[in-house]
């Protein structure tokens, strides 16, 4: 009896010894960051790293030295609104950048709550409005790029941890990962999990975007003939109204927030590609909450949205459009 129990045990760890190694390797690698801290995240060959994971580390890093009180919010399209150039125009060296991916108003209601659980004042900030903002589109997604971080989000520890943990073996995502950690090669295949896509600066957490930035450097002519650039609306429809009852509730706490810390805002409305207007209701509930002298509409066809090279890509406008709009709306 012993020696059959013997044999079906060996045999066992002999079948799910390979599963067994890539579990494993999950939490002695963490390849997404999220179960160790790390000091810095720099450039990276990842497309799957979350941002709101690296927002919220690098400011619990850095806030015990420099006690953020100025605040970029945002998505990705925040990007342009470099925390150097801003700190021209407020008078505080040492800005933060706490963005994240497609990042909506709760994500901003929750990092606001968060840096006031954390003792600091906010006593600048500047809010990026874009098509996201008021969208839970990603959220819905389980997306591994977008989900929020547990220690502000009110998501478990363990339901925060799973989504990345099952996320290793969707797609043969651990494939590529071994592939490319052994081999250091970049296959085609890979793309839709590896890239070399961002990088993040330390302390402040701007981003940059190394890829577009050699690519027009290489060939800015042609890098413009893409046809996501010469094919966009001639006459876009406007924006359907997105601010939903729900919403109010994350509006009430930002402005709440804001008022409290008679923090010193601007509420920016992108200049995006598509050049399609920000709804008028939107804007005037925006307007309610923050003030009609704080809300600045970029939306729809202006001098930024015309000229395409002010774009990396149909998502993004440049560093240069960003310190444009400060200096307009700080002067």
């Amino acid at each position: 009896m012993k020696n059959t129990l013997a044999y079906f045990t060996k045999k066992i760890l002999l079948f799910t010894s390979p599963i067994l190694l890539v579990v494993a390797a999950y939490f002695i690698m963490d390849p997404f960051h999220v179960i160790y801290k790390y000091d810095k995240y720099g450039s990276n060959y990842l497309k799957t790293y979350n941002r709101n994971r690296i927002s919220t580390e690098v400011f619990l890093n850095h806030n015990p030295e420099f006690k953020f009180k100025s605040f970029v919010f945002g998505s990705s399209r925040s990007s342009a609104f470099q925390t150097g150039e801003w700190a021209k125009f407020i008078g505080d060296p040492n800005p933060y950048h706490f963005d994240a991916f497609n990042d909506n108003i709760s994500g901003i209601s929750g990092k606001m709550k968060y840096i006031k659980k954390q003792g600091n004042k906010i006593e600048n900030a500047i809010i990026v409005i874009d098509g996201d903002t008021f969208s839970e589109q990603f959220e819905e997604s389980e997306s591994i790029v977008h989900l929020k971080d547990y220690r502000w989000s009110g998501q478990s520890f363990l339901a925060y941890h799973l989504t990345f943990f099952k996320a290793f073996f969707k797609k043969q995502y651990f494939i590529s990962y071994f592939d490319l950690k052994i081999f250091k090669t970049f296959r085609p295949y890979m793309d839709e999990f590896f890239k070399f896509k961002y990088f993040y600066t330390d302390p402040y957490n701007d981003f940059l975007f190394p890829e577009n930035i050699a690519d027009l450097k290489a060939d800015s002519l042609n890098y413009y003939k893409k046809p996501e650039f010469l094919n966009r609306f001639q006459n876009p429809p406007m924006e359907s109204v997105n601010i939903k009852d729900h919403h109010l509730a994350d509006l009430k706490v930002i402005s709440e927030i804001l008022k409290a810390d008679n923090t010193k805002y601007k509420v920016i409305i992108s200049p995006l590609f598509d050049q399609r207007d920000f709804n008028p209701v939107d804007l005037e509930v925006l307007q309610i909450y923050f003030g009609k002298e704080n809300v600045y509409n970029y939306s729809g066809k202006n001098k930024y949205t015309n000229d395409i090279s002010n774009y990396y890509e149909a998502s993004h406008f440049k560093p240069v459009v960003g310190t444009a709009i400060l200096s307009e709306i700080y002067k």
